[in-house]
């Protein structure tokens, strides 16, 4: 299974305000996790991972959200089973509210693997950032595909290098009609980018070289939203 080729659900999580991050994780990590696997039935789930936010005090980084979920589906037509499967409806859904603060934002993209690294198996046990951005005003998201090519990190271009580097592009909601439907108003950004690094101490390092965001003017450096986190891998993404 391509993972490249396949349609991503990508959602930003915010924990209910009178939670910790530990009981938000806690709870998301085992009742709200064996819940969401009862979407794996109805083939709307093929691989599931959880993305938690680690609690460190990086100065500049206001963290965007609390958590990230990333389900990997076969396409359109499993999209559109979502909002009606009672798996879901009567499971994960009727859950939500008991961590999560709201609706979730979400992205629905292409994977695309900048540097591969030494593997997924590897980077799990490794500091991940991951950068939520929208695309510059008036650049249509066909020409905004050239951020997926970008060899360096969005923020560091000149700071230390990744162990892995990968990107998500958005896939055009008008475009997948009534499979779209569910996410319009929800998909509030255009690309996230994962950048994978040995320790907390490297990824510091990496973020103080940090710039706005600005380059090659594909990205609209008010929208960039950051989360460093450790992966979680639920259901693990089969490849060819």
């Amino acid at each position: 299974m391509d993972s490249g080729k396949q349609v991503k659900l990508i959602g930003l999580l915010r924990r209910r305000p009178d939670l910790t991050l530990a009981e938000f994780s806690q709870h998301w990590g085992t009742v709200h996790r064996d819940l969401s696997l009862r979407l794996i039935a109805p083939g709307i789930m093929r691989a599931y991972q959880q993305n938690h936010r680690i609690d460190a005090d990086i100065a500049g980084l206001d963290p965007v959200c609390d958590g990230s979920p990333e389900l990997w589906t076969s396409g359109p037509a499993a999209l559109a089973q979502l909002g009606t499967a009672p798996e879901y409806l009567e499971g994960a859904y009727l859950d939500e509210p008991n961590f999560m603060d709201g609706r979730s934002q979400a992205l629905l993209a292409h994977e695309h693997v900048v540097d591969e690294g030494p593997g997924r198996a590897v980077t799990t046990t490794m500091v991940k950032a991951m950068v939520f951005v929208r695309r510059a005003p008036d650049l249509s998201l066909a020409h905004f595909t050239e951020w997926a090519g970008q060899a360096r990190p969005f923020l560091f271009p000149d700071g230390p290098t990744p162990v892995r580097l990968t990107r998500h592009l958005a896939i055009d909601i008008a475009a997948l009609g009534a499979a779209g439907d569910a996410f319009k108003g929800v998909q509030s950004y255009d690309g996230v980018e994962a950048s994978y690094w040995p320790d907390l101490d490297t990824f510091r390092a990496a973020w103080e070289t940090r710039t706005d965001g600005t380059a090659g003017g594909l990205c609209n450096p008010d929208s960039v939203g950051v989360m460093v986190c450790r992966e979680e891998p639920v259901l693990w993404p089969q490849t060819r």
